[in-house]
């Protein structure tokens, strides 16, 4: 029995979603200790007062394997959750190894409430990989 062209694409469309899928879990859900490793694509945004920048790479430690799903599924809501914290703070909040500490617990408050899940279930730990505010 042929198949239709529709057919055709829409199962290799399927193909092609679960192998993204795969590939993002396999990169972004790497196991280590406790929980799973999940990326996520780096944040460019002015600091309050728009005179400076802050460029920001972040990796969630997750409670839970299947957060990572959700974070993938409400990657929208966790970027702009992010996005208007930064926006919020100032250089010199940032400079120093507390202000650091702070934005990593309100990152990963924001998360979370982005995700409508708590710290035994969501994000555990934000990771910082690099910060760089010009």
């Amino acid at each position: 029995m042929q198949k239709s062209v529709g057919g055709i694409l829409r199962g290799g469309l399927i193909l092609l979603l679960l192998a993204v899928f795969s590939a993002n879990a396999s990169e972004g859900g790497k196991e280590g200790g406790e929980g799973l490793y999940q990326k996520l694509d780096p944040f460019t945004v002015n600091l309050a007062g728009l005179t400076q920048v802050i460029q920001m790479s972040i990796t969630l430690k997750l409670a839970k394997p299947e957060t990572g799903a959700k974070v993938i599924l409400y990657t929208p809501a966790v970027r702009h959750a992010v996005i208007l914290l930064l926006s919020e703070k100032n250089a010199e909040q940032l400079s120093t190894p507390e202000g650091k500490k702070r934005l990593i617990l309100e990152t990963r408050a924001a998360i979370n409430k982005a995700i409508e899940l708590n710290v035994k279930e969501g994000v555990a730990e934000v990771l910082l990989e690099s910060v760089l505010i010009q």
